[in-house]
């Protein structure tokens, strides 16, 4: 039991620590110098991101009611919604500035603009989602399992917020993913920890046999 609630914790903190390790190195600027590294960056970053969306679901594994679907929902929205930043601002714009030259078409390098302007406006939706999930997720966990949950709550919805414009940028948004992994390890621990506790401690109901 030991190990699988050390797994539980470790695990949904790697998603945001691997990020925070990856923002260290994230370009501050595309030119066609960093166009490479920002390419693959992102692709690798397509992979990661969703696990965030994941982790929300994760955490509320167990729970039910109409907050609980609201904030499955809405970390669902985050991974379709920043998904498509990375795609558009990431993946897409590391391209065109990389074939650009290649092609011997600078003017192709005006559509970066285009990409990052739709990026930006679908990852709004994106990001704004993810922490209104972060809020609610952390509602739940402190209302079922008390006050055991406010510092990994306090953290999660603390680090979501600049996450809305830093992204993983250094050195704010890395600093922002190494605090929320250390919301996302609290609350499971908090979570996991309550589910040992007996029922008359924890106001579970008692199976009857």
């Amino acid at each position: 039991m030991r190990s699988t609630k050390l797994f539980a914790v470790l695990g949904i903190a790697a998603t945001p620590l691997l990020l925070a390790a990856l923002g260290v190195t994230h370009p501050q600027v595309l030119t066609p110098e960093t166009a490479p590294y920002w390419h693959t960056l992102h692709l690798v970053l397509l992979v990661l991101f969703p696990l965030l969306g994941v982790n929300v679901w994760w955490l509320l594994s167990g729970f039910s009611g109409w907050a609980v679907w609201t904030a499955r929902a809405l970390g669902f929205v985050y991974i379709a919604f920043y998904g498509a930043l990375d795609v558009l601002a990431g993946i897409g714009t590391g391209v065109v500035v990389m074939r650009a030259p290649e092609a011997n078409s600078p003017e192709l390098s005006e559509t970066v603009r285009w990409l990052f302007a739709q990026g930006n406006q679908l990852s709004l939706v994106g990001v704004w989602a993810f922490l209104i999930a972060c809020v609610l997720t952390s509602v739940v966990l402190v209302r079922n399992v008390g006050r055991m949950a406010l510092p990994g709550a306090v953290l999660l919805c603390g680090a979501a917020y600049p996450f809305l414009s830093w992204h993983i940028y250094f050195p704010v948004g890395v600093a922002s993913m190494v605090l929320m992994a250390g919301g996302f390890a609290l609350l499971m621990w908090a979570k996991l920890r309550w589910a040992r506790l007996p029922p008359e401690r924890t106001g579970k109901p008692v199976a009857v046999v």
